[in-house]
């Protein structure tokens, strides 16, 4: 990191060499960093293509203290399980190959044998390392990348060098702090090469080399700080590398932000490259600390003590928001309080695109008035008014989404201090009398299932004209937008989402209610807890009911319908389970499970294509998700599993 020194020198620190001599002596057996043997077998044996879990689990086995982090970093909330992980030989089954080859080289990391020990110096270098480390993770997660664990290890690598060339030349390396100072941000690496002949991700690479880590994670790690010099090493090198330059900035933020032209590109990468505009960022800072807090924890008996990583990007984050509020002072040419506070986004102003903030989830105050709120009227459900209306009992606030036949608003319970959903039917169906009957039944079937991944129905209600459904407010995302933002979803989280849309399923089985569309976007996922809940029981029906619909309407969404459904025969509740293989497919490969061009296209891949095994769409998923979304996905129902409780009961075992 840079220091401002009060009186620095008037010339540059000359400890210069040529690489090849500083690189001898760095290189030199006595000074180089102990390699973490264990986790450099395990890299070595899972990159063979003949690797079998049980080789993996032996070697870890070797490090009964490699073993223990590996374990709490796995049920750490990097990973968000809800049920723990308890053995070495789970964890391995579950996250596969890549994963804990990766985790567990940057789990060693730590204790490698470097210079004098924990001393301050080691502890900025931990302090960037861990938290960059991280940064680069959840930038990948977001940018969709195959294999963020690879990220996250070449970030805690990154900058290696930089503390060997601190300790073997200490005196110089103060003094080429001083000299360049917060210039070292801008061009750390030209800065090392005048003074000390090489720069620090050279000095890096060049150990990595030594331990045979992979090219893709050496090369990216050399020209980090010069993405651009990559281009020969393809795409997904200067990708890493591009990546790992722009966590660097992050971690160190709030001294980036103190240079205009710097941070400007670094905005500019934030919202071109990574899709996060400035207050998107903020919340990304805001969302990734307590990851960064989690993983220091892991490593802390090797680091020292854990940096206060929550200040350190709260710091960059209201650096941020002191310069948007500058920007509004310069445009609006007014006055604008000084009394910032960093303020995330609220989500449901954009539907379709949610932001990575957090919604504000403050309820009204005592005091605050509703008298000067309109009464709801029919056109409102186009146009609400920006203060929010009055229906009934609840005052909408906002509108959440808008779907074929309903609309959502968030809305507030004052009686109850609570806030709820609203859904009521689209102004353009709600004349149709088959309409009004499908959406009473709606909410008839919903409140009638009591589970926890089942949202609940609080009220059916009417008022103003209007029939309307308060629901259980559910803060986050829908999986079909958490897909589309992020990708596809780590293999814990796949496997733990599919495990509780299984029992809610089995929930709503167990009183006859087969819900018939279920989708990614009838699936919500709770923020701060992660917990699955399906929605939507617009299109769910009683088993021993009759047809409701006339003849030949499709009833569904095409890409994840049972065949038995688009052919017009009864749909039941193994139709549930083919549509819950179509969700688990979607979740672990990005992709549905029969795409086509058109309508037509789709629903006869549906009834008679076989999709392509998502393990040969993701590398390394274990073989035992790839053959029970196959079996979820037969066209005979009668070969997928006998019910929605035997699903989550095999789930369970692995998350």
């Amino acid at each position: 990191m840079p220091a401002t020194i009060n009186t620095p020198p008037t010339i540059p620190p000359r400890q210069r060499a040529e690489r090849t001599e500083v690189l001898a002596a760095i290189l030199d057996p006595t000074r180089l960093p102990t390699a973490p043997a264990v986790a450099l077998q395990v890299v070595n044996a899972a990159s063979q293509p003949d690797c079998k879990p049980t080789e993996i689990v032996a070697l870890l086995t070797l490090d009964s203290a490699l073993c223990a982090k590996l374990l709490r970093a796995v049920n750490s909330c990097i990973y968000g399980l809800k049920q723990p992980i308890a053995s070495v030989a789970r964890a391995v089954h579950v996250l596969g190959l890549n994963t804990v080859r990766s985790l567990a080289l940057g789990l060693s990391l730590p204790s490698m044998k470097i210079g004098r020990g924990a001393d301050q110096t080691t502890r900025d270098y931990w302090m960037s390392s861990v938290g960059g480390a991280i940064i680069a993770r959840e930038l990948a997660v977001l940018t969709r990348r195959p294999n963020p664990d690879d990220d996250l290890v070449a970030g805690l690598l990154r900058d290696l060098g930089e503390l060997l060339l601190r300790q073997i030349y200490p005196d110089a390396w103060l003094k080429h702090v001083a000299y360049y100072g917060v210039g070292l941000l801008e061009d750390p690496c030209g800065a090392e090469i005048a003074s000390f002949g090489i720069d620090h991700a050279d000095v890096t690479a060049e150990i990595l080399k030594q331990w045979k880590l992979p090219a893709d994670i050496v090369e990216p790690i050399r020209y980090h700080h010069q993405p651009t010099l990559l281009a020969a090493g393809g795409m997904a090198q200067q990708n890493r590398a591009e990546l790992l330059q722009f966590a660097s900035y992050l971690i160190q933020l709030d001294h980036v932000a103190q240079n205009p032209a710097l941070l400007d590109r670094v905005l500019n990468t934030a919202k071109d490259r990574f899709h996060l505009p400035r207050p998107a960022l903020v919340a990304f800072l805001q969302t990734v600390a307590h990851k960064i807090t989690a993983f220091a924890t892991v490593l802390n008996q090797d680091i020292g003590q854990c940096p206060d990583y929550t200040a350190i990007l709260a710091a960059g984050a209201a650096e941020l928001v002191n310069l948007t509020v500058e920007s509004s002072r310069n445009r609006m040419n007014g006055p604008v309080s000084t009394g910032v506070t960093v303020r995330p986004v609220k989500p449901e102003r954009a539907a379709t695109k949610p932001s990575l903030a957090p919604p504000a989830s403050v309820p009204r105050s005592a005091h605050d008035s509703t008298d000067n709120l309109p009464a709801f009227r029919p056109e409102f459900a186009e146009n609400l008014p920006e203060n929010g209306c009055q229906l009934g009992s609840y005052e909408l606030q906002s509108l959440l989404g808008r779907g074929a036949m309903g609309v959502v608003f968030k809305a507030f319970e004052p009686s109850l201090n609570r806030f709820v959903a609203i859904k009521m039917l689209a102004p353009e169906v709600a004349a149709s009398p088959v309409a009004r009957q499908r959406f009473a039944r709606e909410a008839r079937v919903a409140a009638s299932i009591q589970h926890e991944n089942v949202v609940g129905i609080h009220a059916v209600c009417e008022a103003a004209g209007v029939t309307y459904i308060a629901m259980e407010y559910v803060r986050g995302n829908c999986l079909e937008a958490q897909i589309e933002q992020r990708g596809p979803m780590p293999v814990l989280l796949a496997v733990s989402a599919s495990q509780q849309i299984a029992a809610g399923l089995a929930a709503a089985h167990a009183k006859g209610i087969v819900h018939r569309d279920i989708k990614p976007a009838n699936i919500l996922i709770e923020e701060d807890t992660g917990r699955v809940k399906i929605t939507d029981f617009g299109l769910a029906r009683v088993v021993d009911d009759a047809k409701m619909t006339v003849d030949g309407t499709l009833i569904g969404t095409p890409f994840f319908m049972a065949p038995e459904a688009i052919q017009g025969e009864r749909a039941d509740t193994r139709s549930d389970l083919f549509s819950l293989g179509g969700v688990f497919y979607h979740a672990v490969t990005g992709r549905v499970p029969f795409p086509g061009q058109t309508l037509v296209a789709v629903l006869n891949a549906v009834c008679s294509k076989e999709p392509v095994p998502p393990g040969q769409l993701r590398a390394n998923l274990p073989n035992w998700i790839d053959e029970m979304i196959i079996r979820l996905l037969h066209k005979d129902p009668a070969s997928r599993y006998p019910d929605a409780a035997s699903v989550a009961a095999i789930l369970s075992e692995y998350c």
